[in-house]
């Protein structure tokens, strides 16, 4: 069923909250590339029985490039098994990011927008801990496996030589969005132009909440905003007018952070020193698949 045609010819693919949208939004003005806004579950159920990315192909013919983004596709052994089927062509981009601070990020999204129960920040993290540590496949679990590049990075290697793949630190899309743009255009073969990432907005949908005292309101507005998706961890969005409702709940949520000044949750210095241990044998294997500077976070600690 999946085709080997040159439907998608490159795929950001994280990693999680680490701005690649930033980079999306930059690319997507590039005259020469076509590429869908926020992100395409192509490769995930039930999208991937439906082959979305032979109609996206099709809509987009005249295109030099045509590209997706999908920070969850990084660290999924289904999604390297399904896209190495169908782009056996294809070009990859990540951006790390310092991975405890990241699985924080995480867990608060997931919670955000319905996914996880409502917990506090080290008894939510310790949760998610014990769901990897379990071998569950779920969204507890995501939260920390989602940031074990090297494990992750290892297995794309299996199915593609590393020069299609460019990973770029958070912090060089953060400091130098222009050089990081530049990168990504070296990468997929196109001449360097004045087009600045700088001036490109970041989609609101990506807009951090995190007060842990608004985070069950955030939620609440998310389930009335979406429902399930049958048979997958996803959510998909409600009928228009419960939407709307849910919305204007979420703008208010939104409205009251910002109005308040959030501070970011810290983790107990307990169980920061436990992802730190899982991370850091992660990392044993990261070295040896990216350049050192990509690891900013061991040079920082250092």
């Amino acid at each position: 069923m999946p085709s080997v045609e040159p439907s998608i010819d490159f795929v950001i693919l994280g990693a999680q909250k680490a701005a690649t949208s930033a980079l999306q939004g930059a690319l997507r003005a590039a005259p020469e590339i076509a590429m869908p806004a926020g992100e395409s579950a192509f490769f995930e159920d039930p999208d991937f029985g439906r082959a979305p990315w032979l109609g996206f192909a099709q809509a987009h013919r005249g295109a030099q490039l045509r590209g997706i983004k999908r920070p969850d596709y990084l660290c999924s052994d289904e999604a390297i098994a399904r896209i190495s089927a169908v782009l056996p062509q294809a070009r990859f981009i990540a951006v790390l990011r310092e991975p405890v601070s990241r699985a924080v990020s995480s867990y608060l999204y997931l919670v955000r927008h319905g996914h996880l129960p409502v917990h506090g920040l080290d008894e939510g993290i310790l949760r998610s801990i014990e769901a990897w540590r379990a071998g569950r496949g779920d969204r507890a679990a995501s939260v920390i496996s989602y940031g074990l590049y090297g494990q992750y990075i290892a297995r794309w290697f299996e199915h593609y030589p590393r020069e299609r793949f460019l990973f770029l630190p958070q912090t060089l899309v953060s400091k130098d969005p222009q050089a990081a743009l530049a990168a990504c255009r070296r990468h997929l073969g196109l001449a360097q132009e004045g087009q600045s990432l700088a001036a490109q907005p970041i989609e609101r949908a990506n807009e951090g909440l995190y007060d842990i005292g608004l985070l069950p309101y955030a939620r609440l507005a998310s389930l009335v905003k979406t429902r399930p998706i049958a048979g997958t961890y996803r959510r998909e969005p409600r009928v228009l007018p419960v939407r709307a409702l849910g919305a204007v709940m979420s703008r208010a949520v939104e409205g009251l952070a910002r109005w308040r000044g959030q501070e970011r949750p810290r983790l107990s210095a307990q169980t920061e020193a436990v992802l730190r241990e899982i991370y850091a044998r992660d990392c044993e294997t990261l070295r040896g698949l990216v350049a050192p500077e990509v690891i900013y976070w061991e040079s920082a600690r250092a």
